[in-house]
């Protein structure tokens, strides 16, 4: 009677812990699912519940590699998990190999490459799931390219396909396929997406290789076999997230944004990310599909938890399509303040003299002539810069606005720039008739369009020094007190081309005379006599006879 006692508990017993070892295992793919999925909250409590439950070696792996994969990797965090697996049992293969994949996260690819070799040779390349994990982590950190090796993932993932007997794991080959795959060899990426395919045991996962397939088939620019795809993949399991994120991109490359619109919400209606990154995603898909006021909502509702700076930009250009230009011009200005000069862009710059231009229209008096001044400042540097957001020709010769001395410049032509501008129409490359056009257009006193007469000559030559003094020389013939900077931009330009020469022109003697004299008053008037007097220096070592720095040394010793 014992015997037949203690032999039922030592089956209850066995068979109490093959249950446990079912369960963990289901549990183990529902968070494995849920990563693949992007629904990282839920990740996460699977793993942590795992680890709360049965604080084991591989338990800890996977909230380990929750870390890793999540959608902001914490290499701090993945380790602390890895080496309490370690902990629990020191021979553990796959912490070991989460341990390697921390180190290619931070970069350290040689030191990572030892240590995913260790952790294979510690199980004597017999262990599948360690030789898994080592070729999927060196296709990881999709973000951080430079972190990735896709020929170790594929040498790995080869190696996993010679130990196993029975290759009927669809991972296996998926992993290989996104190898290649980041590798840019399509064909054979598509090669194995097909074999996983063929052994793909459930919906979620025919999904995920459908997504896949319409994600090269569209890249490819084919794009009935990608629809065809995607469509499979939605018939597999309307609830794989990842469809609708790569039909999301494939929309915006195709520039449906509309239809990326609806796969983007549909994404992180599914996955639950709500976060301030995606919304603001979404809200700069809605631009594109110039949904303004979803763009104005998104953006309003989720504002203050919304980081990057870009923010302002995308809410000025909405502004400004809802003709709000008041408002577009304090976010844009707001943006150019949030980033660093580096990092500003010819549409940055095209945007705001945009705005600009449009508040100059309406304004009157003094606000128009400010206005003005500054659109003209702006859109000329975006046409400098080689920015071509918008048609800068047409936006400067249509401000014509008022000049700061009360004459107007909306009539000013001759016979002579009506004939120039037929010929640089004719030859936009003719560099000789845009010189005299520009040339033309001061004489006559239409400074704005001499300016963009300079601009596209900087564009054609942006080595020639004399178009940057030339422009300088019609900005502040526009404005002499300068108040946007631009014509300072020229002038300095054209000293830091042509100063350094060990001898000078007398072209370029004179236009480094006026660029030092006009620096010389600048810093005068802004009460920096050091400057002052290194300018008035400069100036007098080419002309000691000059008259205009004579008469500020007089004003100087009033």
């Amino acid at each position: 009677m014992n015997f037949i006692t203690k032999q039922m508990g030592a089956t209850f017993a066995v068979s109490a812990l093959m249950v446990v070892g079912v369960m963990n295992a289901q549990n183990v793919q529902q968070g494995l699912d849920y990563l693949n999925n992007d629904q990282f909250d839920k990740a996460k409590g699977v793993f942590e519940n795992l680890v709360s439950q049965s604080p084991t070696a591989d338990n800890y792996y996977y909230l380990g590699y929750y870390y890793l994969k999540s959608e902001t990797p914490n290499a701090d965090l993945a380790a602390q998990n890895f080496n309490k697996g370690l902990a629990a049992d020191p021979k553990s293969g796959l912490n070991k190999v989460g341990l390697a994949a921390v180190k290619l996260l931070q970069g350290n690819k040689s030191l990572a490459n030892t240590e995913f070799e260790a952790a294979a040779t510690g199980t004597k390349y017999k262990n599948a799931d360690v030789l898994y994990q080592i070729a999927n982590a060196y296709i990881l950190f999709t973000s951080k390219p430079e972190n990735m090796d896709p020929d170790k993932s594929i040498e790995y993932s080869q190696k996993l396909l010679e130990l196993v007997k029975n290759k009927d794991k669809a991972d296996y080959y998926i992993t290989l396929g996104n190898a290649y795959y980041e590798k840019l060899d399509p064909g054979k990426a598509m090669n194995n997406y097909s074999k996983a395919l063929e052994i793909a045991d459930n919906n979620t996962t025919k999904a995920r290789i459908h997504a896949l397939m319409a994600n090269i088939w569209g890249r490819s620019n084919n794009d009935n076999p990608a629809n065809e795809n995607f469509k499979k993949a939605i018939a597999a399991d309307p609830n794989y997230t990842q469809t609708y994120k790569i039909m999301a991109d494939y929309n915006i490359r195709k520039m449906d944004y509309s239809q990326a619109s609806v796969n983007l919400q549909k994404y992180m209606e599914l996955t639950g990310n709500n976060s301030s990154e995606s919304q603001f995603y979404l809200a700069q898909i809605s631009y594109f599909a110039k949904d303004y006021d979803k763009t104005l909502d998104i953006l309003n509702k989720s504002w203050d938890s919304i980081s990057n700076p870009l923010k302002y930009k995308i809410k000025a250009l909405a502004l400004m399509e809802k003709s709000d230009f008041t408002g577009a011009y304090s976010n844009m200005n707001q943006y150019l303040q949030n980033i660093p000069e580096a990092k500003k862009e010819g549409s940055d710059y095209g945007v705001l003299g945009k705005i600009q231009s449009s508040l100059a229209s309406t304004a009157t008096g003094e606000d128009k002539i400010k206005w003005t001044q500054e659109a003209v400042a702006n859109l000329s540097q975006a046409q400098a810069k080689g920015d071509k957001a918008y048609d800068y020709q047409a936006l400067l010769s249509a401000l014509m606005p008022t000049s700061p001395t009360g004459g107007t410049t909306s009539a000013v032509t001759n016979p002579k720039i009506e004939a120039l501008k037929k010929a640089v129409t004719s030859d936009p490359n003719d560099t000789k008739s845009w010189y005299d056009l520009a040339t033309e257009q001061y004489t006559a006193k239409d400074y704005l369009g001499s300016v963009a007469s300079w601009d596209k000559l900087i564009q054609l030559i942006p080595t020639w020094e004399t178009a940057y003094a030339g422009k300088g020389l019609a900005l502040y013939a526009y404005d002499t007190n300068d108040a946007s900077g631009s014509a300072a931009q020229s002038y300095q330009k054209y000293i830091d081309m042509v100063a350094p020469k060990s001898q000078y022109s007398d072209t370029e003697k004179a236009y480094l005379e006026i660029a030092y004299t006009f620096f010389a008053y600048k810093y005068f008037h802004a009460k920096d006599t050091e400057k002052t007097q290194e300018y008035i220096k400069k100036t007098l070592a080419i002309d000691p006879q000059n008259a205009d720095i004579q008469n500020l040394q007089k004003l100087m010793m009033k």
